[in-house]
């Protein structure tokens, strides 16, 4: 049984702990607890007080796992020594000063100051050991728990980045996209060769970074430009896209196509003509990247696999605990990006 073998263990290092201060004696003149009833009480109460005090260290220790205490940070490690140290050093003068001058008294046994140094000294001793040895423990599985969370983590990014990808490459925009350059080459050759450049500019970048869950912000505009050159080529005036993003953000990380897709759910979801042209700006505010459109909902409902957004949301998921915002009004749609300085997972 498991609490047979815990506690068990626990009550063998009691003894041996016992054994220790009885063979090095604790009353400063190098003599031992006579073997009589005292070595009984004795022996119970050091037995006592190591499972009392490895229990309420095993709560303590349950406590900072459930606060996530992180043992990987020498801050925390050095915080959780002195926490445990704090609460155990207590117990221990307690109960040193308990048997020096409790139960020695009672039996008729030399004891005095010297004794309850040396005793605490040596009980601290084996607390510090329990310490490490519990710590060393909990870091240990802490470090599997990361291990495992990593790898759940990478099978989602895969899985995310293979729908991002199938999502992405788009065959219906791909075939407007060809119509388009095919009536472009009979009207305007220039134009329908600046179109193939754009369109092998997008698609390049796709398939180059379809393992790279994030992309700089810069790298994230560019493809995007190339999009709405296609988009403004095949729907001409009849859409606007206001970009007004500082450049000192431009070396900071958003999911990778996270520009391109919301643009792309906009124009989906939208009605749209050279009267009535679709607004769209993109622009920075606070921490956040916001890409805000005009609300003007197709009549018939327009089928979505609803990956968009859910893709986006689970890049953030791997690399910050802030969230996409979402904020939707009778006549806007506003989706804002967390802007991050740095990347956990790359």
């Amino acid at each position: 049984m498991r609490w047979l073998k815990k506690y068990g263990f626990r009550v063998l290092v009691g003894i041996i702990i016992y054994i220790f201060f009885e063979i090095n004696g604790t009353d400063g003149e190098g003599l031992t607890y006579p073997q009589d009833m005292l070595s009984i009480v004795m022996v119970t109460y050091t037995v006592t007080m190591v499972v009392l005090i490895w229990e309420v260290l095993d709560r303590i220790i349950a406590r900072l796992n459930a606060m996530e205490f992180d043992l990987g940070q020498s801050k925390n490690l050095v915080k959780a020594i002195l926490i445990l140290t704090g609460v155990t050093l207590p117990l221990i003068l307690m109960s040193c000063a308990f048997s020096e001058y409790g139960i020695k008294p009672f039996f008729s046994c030399p004891f005095g100051i010297h004794g309850f140094y040396k005793s605490a000294v040596q009980s601290e001793l084996f607390a510090l050991l329990i310490i490490a040895g519990r710590l060393v423990q909990m870091g240990s599985l802490q470090a599997k728990h990361l291990e495992r969370d990593k790898a759940l983590m990478q099978k989602e990014l895969l899985q995310s980045q293979f729908q991002n990808l199938k999502n992405q490459i788009n065959p219906h925009f791909l075939f407007n996209s060809f119509s388009v350059l095919h009536t472009l080459i009979d009207i305007d050759s220039k134009k329908a060769n600046e179109f193939l450049s754009r369109l092998s500019q997008m698609y390049r970048y796709i398939l180059d970074h379809r393992e790279e869950s994030m992309s700089s912000l810069e790298r994230e505009l560019e493809v995007l430009d190339a999009y709405l050159f296609l988009l403004k080529t095949r729907h001409e005036e009849s859409f606007d896209v206001n970009i007004n993003v500082d450049k000192s953000l431009f070396h900071s990380y958003v999911p990778t196509l996270s520009l391109q897709m919301l643009i792309e759910n906009a124009v989906k979801h939208n009605l749209f003509s050279r009267q009535h042209p679709l607004q769209i700006d993109v622009y920075a505010e606070d921490d956040y990247l916001v890409v805000k459109n005009k609300v003007k909902r197709k009549g018939a409902k327009v089928s979505s696999t609803k990956v968009g957004l859910e893709n986006i949301r689970s890049q953030y998921v791997l690399q910050t605990d802030k969230k996409v915002l979402v904020v939707e009004s009778e006549q806007f749609f506003t989706v804002k990006l967390p802007v991050l300085s740095r990347l956990r997972l790359t």
